[in-house]
């Protein structure tokens, strides 16, 4: 570089549109003052489209906010323009509707990370539908998916998942029209969504996250001016993860931190979704279950579900499509009426396609003859409607055919060639196709297919004119590919679903019959994981009734229902259900036996718990399928079930798996957990969507061992138990470890029954060890007859003083005695100790420890029941008690003194006690000999105005008939008691009187 003073470099550069440009770069020279001049010019390749590119050789205008607003204001308006109207799930060519007129709201959930789906997806959100009543899922509204919740972080990367047609797209296309129409999200600067049906065609390019931008929304060539990093706050859309062609790797990737820097497609992702590129940006990414799992959960800071719609919004759509309130009126009359249909209503995409065929069949002379009881029905009818509609719109020569026969008979190898896609893509599990895919198969689009496929036009120049392609639903795709195969067994004879040569060579020389396609689908798809073909096989079995077949005369040659392949196909299938395949095809499987009518197998189930005798039957396989099925589609409340009720094996309770997951209580009493038993149990409680609330093993024989299986399932994140009652089964000290694991790593359960074990002070003093632990969260523990001492007292209170969550401790039947007592109460009585209730009834208590439960009631703040139950304090004891309950420091709602070996002489103080006491609410004076003299003062007692006595519990004290008019007063006078308890007392003649009176006042008397 020269160096004299006052010397000038120049230098002159040409580069094309689309070229690099390196500017000279001066280093190693001290420059005080030397003009520099470059001159930059650009030479455009004639007939390239998009103008001359816009360079940076000379420094680019200073953003200013004027710039920066009235770019994000034109962005809105050009959103607003595209969006306003959708021609998404329209009947006709050309229809265009207001997206805001049509669009239901969706029930929306928050869910896990870690969840995996083996059921077909439309069968899956059936069972999960809220319409059995109360709905457990944690519902979140559709604007906060974004916002901080519980003191969380606003979350940066969102996943919002949902199966096909339940309308992830049109949520996002709701979400952007809200943006762009200033309606809600004004927290976002720009908002850009970017379908991977249309990222597919250029997935093999490098691009950086400017250029991406800028090549979907070429209106934002500005934006590199106009995009301080630091302070702009944008929203990244990513639509349809599971129609990638590609896929996203977050291992091995380079990190580019550079909106500016070109790297792969699939690399720009996985650094915007890991926060190296643009992290002040947020990301929503939409997706199928299925697909989820390409992104790692640590990179998802929030999973929503997209459950469909709920009774009161499908209600709604069906208002919303039906301009006719008479014929909506009817549609979800008859839709009600059948409960498979009403089920598959909480799917949006199939609410259009039944409204689309009942407004058809009611507008026809054929509602009489439409039953909709099953979805091949339904679909048939779809297909007649469509086609039917294409035909009016285009006119063909004004020429009219009367008959849907000529009309699918002129459009056959259409809709066939569509069939053979389907089939062919459907069993490849690709849902998402090309113009040359519909070449390869010589299908012309302009045709009939524009009523059963969606598409996207991607207009933008670097994409020029491509067209991206899929079924209206995947539920279409497999009815098309289920017609394919069966017209052409029915017309050709042939047998699609063969694959192996030694098939194909079979039907050289034999024709296939109907029950050989059926049971080679039947195969197929009973192994397979994903349930991808399971309505494919309820199509292909209802395509086989001779009342479909009428509906497609002019696709069929002839009409033929062979009774003996049916009947064959059912007993086949009927053999299946005995056999070990997955619980969600065995429930399938009665799907497809509802498509062939035959409905044998649910009778008997429905006749045996009509008349309750299931529990007394040994059922088989097929019996608990069928039993799944019966609970899947009645209306029965879900908010218990009880396994015991029906002799449940470990297979029996895999089969009912996929339906009783979506209950809230689970019990299973008195059985034999072996191996496969605890297994099973573990299935369930790790099965995604599993709303299990509680569990219930009470008397079982589960035992140390058994525990250490079930662990497992327990501390997993997809364990959702909040209670688990393990009382009497057999677990010892051995078990401790594991219940310390239990503790520490499950987080949302909050009671734990252990009663009745054998635990001993070794077990319990191992459990003190989890409770001192900040992460065990815990609220309530029962240790009810575990042959508990004074000597696990001291570890248990150091624990209780440490825990910030146990609020309830169940201690009875064991002997920790006065001594136990005394260390407990000095841990009570500190302000660290969060307990609120303490069971301490037949634990060897006497008058020697009263001074220091009295001692503990003056001073804690949040004990506020205490059962003392079955032991000796005595009248003395009590008189202590007695005067602790009248400082006003004691909050004591609940005291229990069940059998304490109590007498009259106690009775004045526990009544100045009542009189005393703001807080105590109930008192339970069971089984002791307080006698007429001890009951007359509790009874004045209760006729102070001050008592705030609510419930009395003097079952069993000697009272007799001269303690009535006492007990008349009580009742005439006081304001509070509500339950007051006479039982096994003496009352003779008196108890008619006070029966007689008790009608009259708001007291329920107990006698």
């Amino acid at each position: 570089m020269a160096t004299e003073r006052n010397a000038t470099i120049s230098m002159t550069m040409k580069a094309e549109t689309g070229g690099s440009i390196i500017s000279p770069v001066i280093e190693n020279s001290n420059i005080s003052s030397m003009p520099i001049t470059i001159n930059v010019e650009s030479v455009c390749k004639s007939g390239q489209e998009g103008g001359c590119f816009r360079y940076m050789a000379s420094p680019p205008p200073v953003p200013t906010k004027e710039s920066h607003d009235q770019l994000t204001n034109y962005h809105k308006k050009v959103l607003k323009e595209k969006l306003e109207y959708i021609t998404d799930y329209t009947s006709k060519a050309g229809e265009r509707i207001y997206l805001l007129k049509r669009f239901t709201e969706l029930w929306i959930t928050d869910g896990e990370c870690n969840e995996l789906y083996k059921e077909h997806e439309v069968t899956e959100i059936e069972s999960s539908s809220p319409r059995h009543g109360k709905v457990f899922f944690k519902s979140i509204k559709h604007k906060d998916i974004f916002r901080p919740m519980h003191g969380q972080r606003q979350p940066r990367v969102v996943i919002t998942r949902g199966i096909a047609g339940i309308g992830k797209t049109i949520y996002v296309k709701k979400f952007l029209l809200d943006w762009a129409m200033m309606n809600a999200y004004q927290e976002y600067d720009f908002v850009f969504v970017f379908p991977f049906c249309e990222l597919n065609l250029i997935s093999e390019e490098s691009m950086s996250l400017m250029q991406l931008v800028q090549q979907h929304y070429p209106h934002m060539k500005q934006l590199g001016e106009t995009y301080p990093e630091d302070s702009t706050r944008s929203l990244f859309i990513f639509d349809g993860l599971d129609e990638s062609r590609f896929s996203l790797e977050f291992e091995n990737n380079p990190v580019c931190s550079d909106v500016g820097e070109p790297v792969p497609l699939r690399s720009l992702l996985t650094n915007l979704i890991r926060g190296n590129l643009l992290p002040s940006a947020s990301v929503w990414i939409t997706t199928r279950p299925s697909t989820m799992n390409q992104i790692p959960s640590r990179y998802m800071d929030r999973v929503t579900e997209i459950q469909g719609f709920q009774d009161e919004e499908k209600e709604e759509y069906f208002w919303r499509k039906c301009q006719d309130r008479q014929l909506a009126e009817k549609i979800i009359t008859l839709v009600r009426k059948q409960s498979s249909l009403w089920m598959m209503c909480y799917v949006p995409a199939f609410c259009w396609i039944l409204a689309t065929v009942l407004e058809h069949v009611f507008k026809s002379s054929c509602a009489e003859e439409f039953r909709g009881d099953t979805v091949t029905e339904v679909y048939t009818n779809f297909l007649v409607v469509m086609v039917t509609y294409h035909h009016q719109h285009r006119g063909h020569g004004k020429e009219k055919i009367e008959k849907t026969r000529q009309l699918l008979q002129s459009n056959q190898r259409t809709i066939l060639n569509l069939g053979k896609l389907a089939f062919q893509y459907l069993r490849a599990q690709t849902f998402v196709f090309y113009e040359e895919d519909f070449k390869s198969f010589n299908i012309d689009i302009s045709s009939i297919c524009g009523g059963f496929c969606r598409e996207y036009y991607i207009k933008y120049s670097a994409l020029s004119h491509r067209r991206v392609y899929s079924f209206v639903h995947a539920t279409v795709q497999e009815y098309f590919a289920a017609l394919y195969v069966f017209v052409s067994y029915h017309n050709e004879k042939r047998n699609l679903m063969t694959s192996n040569m030694l098939g194909q060579l079979r039907e050289i020389f034999t024709r296939p019959t109907f029950f050989q396609i059926c049971k080679s689908a039947c195969n197929e798809v009973v192994q397979s994981h994903t349930g991808h073909l399971d309505l494919f096989l309820q199509f292909l079995c209802g395509l086989g009734r001779r009342r479909i077949q009428n509906c497609l005369q002019g696709l069929l040659t002839h009409i033929e229902e062979q009774k003996d392949d049916l009947q064959n196909t059912i007993s086949y299938m009927k053999e299946l259900l005995q056999q070990d395949i997955p619980p969600e095809r065995c429930i399938n499987l009665f799907h497809c036996l509802n498509e062939l009518n035959d409905k044998s197998v649910v009778t008997e189930i429905n006749k045996s718990l009509q008349h309750g005798v299931l529990s007394s039957q040994k059922l088989t396989l097929a019996d608990y399928s069928a039993l799944a099925f019966v609970l899947k589609t009645s209306d029965m409340d879900r908010e218990e079930f009880d396994l015991s009720a029906y002799r449940t094996s470990p297979d029996g309770l895999k089969r009912l798996l996929p339906v009783i997951k979506f209950f809230q209580k689970i019990m299973l009493t008195g059985s034999i957990m072996d191996v496969e038993m605890i297994n099973s149990i573990s299935a369930l409680l790790l099965s995604s969507k599993n709303q299990i609330k509680e569990l219930c093993l009470t008397n079982n024989t589960l035992g140390d061992t058994g525990l250490k299986k079930l662990a497992a399932a327990l501390m997993s994140s997809s364990c959702r138990l909040k209670t688990l009652l393990l009382r009497t089964n057999a677990l010892t000290d051995q078990c401790s470890e594991d219940l310390i694991s239990i503790l520490r790593t499950n987080r949302i359960l909050k009671e734990l029954d252990l009663k009745y074990n054998q635990l001993r002070d070794a077990g319990v003093k191992q459990l003190s060890v989890a409770l001192k632990d900040y992460d065990c969260e815990i609220e309530t523990l029962g240790l009810w007859g575990n042959d508990l001492t004074h000597c696990c007292c001291e570890e248990l209170a150091l624990a209780l003083k440490t825990n910030q969550s146990l609020k309830s401790l169940d201690l009875g039947y064991n002997n920790i005695g006065d001594l136990g007592m005394k260390l407990l109460c000095t841990t009570i009585k500190d302000d660290g100790c969060k307990i609120e209730k303490l069971g301490l009834h037949h634990t060897g208590l006497t008058e020697g420890c009263c001074e220091d439960l009295a001692s503990t009631l003056r001073t804690s703040q949040r004990l506020t029941a205490l059962e003392l139950g079955y032991n000796n304090l005595g009248d003395v004891g009590v008189q202590r008690l007695s005067a602790a309950l009248k400082d006003p420091n004691c909050k004591l709602q609940t005291l229990g003194l069940y059998r304490n070996n109590l007498t009259s002489a106690c009775c004045p103080d526990l009544a100045d006690a009542l009189t005393a006491s703001s807080t105590l609410t109930e008192l339970n004076l069971t089984s002791n000999s307080l006698q007429d003299s001890g009951a007359k003062s509790l009874f004045a007692a209760l006729r102070n105005p001050c008592c705030t006595i609510q419930e009395v519990n003097l079952k069993g004290n000697g009272l007799t008939g001269a303690c009535c008019d006492d007990i008349l007063s009580a009742l005439r006078v006081s304001r509070t008691l509500r339950k007051l308890n006479l039982c096994s007392n003496n009352l003779d003649g008196s108890a008619n009187k006070l029966q007689h009176f008790a009608q009259q006042s708001y007291c329920k008397l107990y006698l």
